[in-house]
């Protein structure tokens, strides 16, 4: 009677193993589902990560609160722009995707993140520098045709692009909502250069450097809030940081380091002590939006929910 009963309670045991399991596994693809897989990308040009943390509060507010994800991150070298876009958008360094300096003016030839979109009948925006139209609709700019970008076939759906880095931030972000507001995208990009142009000008330790971040936080903070509200996973990030002397490019800790920050509910909240590479981003993305990455793009490391349940 005894190895009766103790037969029927190991069986109940594995069936409650392995209902446990089903729930899981079923919660995981609930909130899959329940996900829209929409992004707001915000790349902050020249945001160096002491800057970030000294200067972007509502952000700094929301990772303290566990409302979102922070980490730092060592760029990949050199620290320009234009090699940088291409990292970002390909997931590769440097010496693969050939952009080795900002003078290299020609479209991408490896796939990127907008290609990924197009072949996965997702729709993009992108309120950038000229630099990103070079590299993925047209090149060279042409500023009397290519600053309004519309066209359903190319790479990007809908864009925007200046060529002058004093264009304001604000009307870039105010720009980005009047287009959001007349239709949906499943990708916005939005890439403000007020923080680089004030490095460039008078440093990353100078006032007006310091004003060009405190500015972007005060955008963010005003806007963030609506891009949730509208279901959008939000990720905000920086090409490169920016040295004292306003220069930016080499192997300096200033001109490298930069922050991550992460709006998503599949993504663990709060500080990690990780540092993650320029290489994160193409995947990170490709994630947050539910696109296959690219058998070139890196293992992604940013920590997610789902997997730390099965540390658990």
């Amino acid at each position: 009677m005894n190895n009766i009963k103790m037969h029927a309670l190991l069986k109940i045991r594995k069936l409650g193993i392995k209902l446990c399991q089903i729930y899981q596994h079923l919660g995981r693809r609930k909130l899959l589902l329940m996900h829209n897989n929409k992004v707001v990308f915000v790349l902050l040009d020249g945001l160096q990560s002491e800057y970030a943390r000294e200067h972007l509060g509502y952000l700094e507010h929301l990772c303290e609160h566990k409302k979102a994800a922070k980490y730092e991150v060592l760029g990949e070298l050199p620290s320009a722009s234009r090699p940088m876009y291409e990292t970002i958008f390909t997931g590769l360094p440097v010496y693969e995707h050939g952009i080795t300096n900002n003078n290299i003016c020609r479209l991408s030839n490896q796939i990127h993140i907008f290609e990924l979109l197009k072949q996965n009948h997702k729709k993009s925006l992108a309120l950038a520098y000229y630099w990103i139209s070079e590299l993925y609709l047209s090149a060279p700019f042409n500023k009397f045709l290519d600053v309004y970008h519309h066209d359903p076939k190319s790479y990007i759906d809908q864009g925007f692009f200046y060529y002058e880095d004093t264009y304001p931030d604000n009307h870039l972000y105010a720009l980005s909502s009047s287009l959001m507001s007349h239709d949906q995208y499943d990708f916005v990009f939005i890439h403000p250069m007020g923080i680089d142009d004030a490095g460039h000008k008078y440093g990353a330790g100078s006032q007006e450097y310091a004003q060009a971040v405190i500015q972007n936080d005060k955008l963010l903070s005003t806007y963030i809030p609506q891009w949730i509200k509208d279901g959008y996973s939000v990720v905000v990030g920086a090409d490169h940081g920016m040295s004292e002397n306003g220069y930016h490019g080499g192997n300096s800790h200033q001109q490298r380091t930069t922050a991550l920050y992460i709006i998503d509910q599949r993504i663990v909240n709060g500080y990690h002590s990780q540092v993650l590479t320029t290489l994160e981003f193409a995947p990170l993305l490709c994630y947050l939006l539910d696109i296959q990455a690219t058998e070139k793009m890196k293992p992604l490391e940013v920590k997610r929910i789902h997997e730390s349940k099965k540390e658990l």
